[in-house]
């Protein structure tokens, strides 16, 4: 299982790292504590589809979570997000 780990962490894009940073930053981590899309993108500074494609990715590997109960979706990061990002930050240093 740990080997599945490693190999979606090893295929994480530079944008999806980036949103995982933003929501990690902002400390996003709780449903009432998320952030609404148009802000993650306006920070990330990601086009639209390059924005889509990260956050589609990122909620296929359980790495963020998607508040849809509003007009406006809000996303947070997972804990399994968390450990990759953090994982992946240490593996750069």
């Amino acid at each position: 299982m740990n080997d599945y780990f490693s190999y979606i962490l090893s295929n994480l894009s530079l944008n999806e790292l980036s949103v995982l940073g933003i929501l990690s930053d902002n400390q996003a981590n709780l449903v009432f504590k998320s952030m609404k899309k148009k802000t993650i993108q306006d920070l990330s500074q990601l086009s639209t589809a390059k924005f889509r494609k990260s956050l589609d990715r990122l909620e296929a590997n359980r790495f963020i979570e998607i508040v849809t109960n509003e007009k406006e979706h809000k996303i947070y990061i997972t804990e399994y997000g968390q450990i990759a990002l953090n994982q992946s930050l240490k593996e750069e240093v």
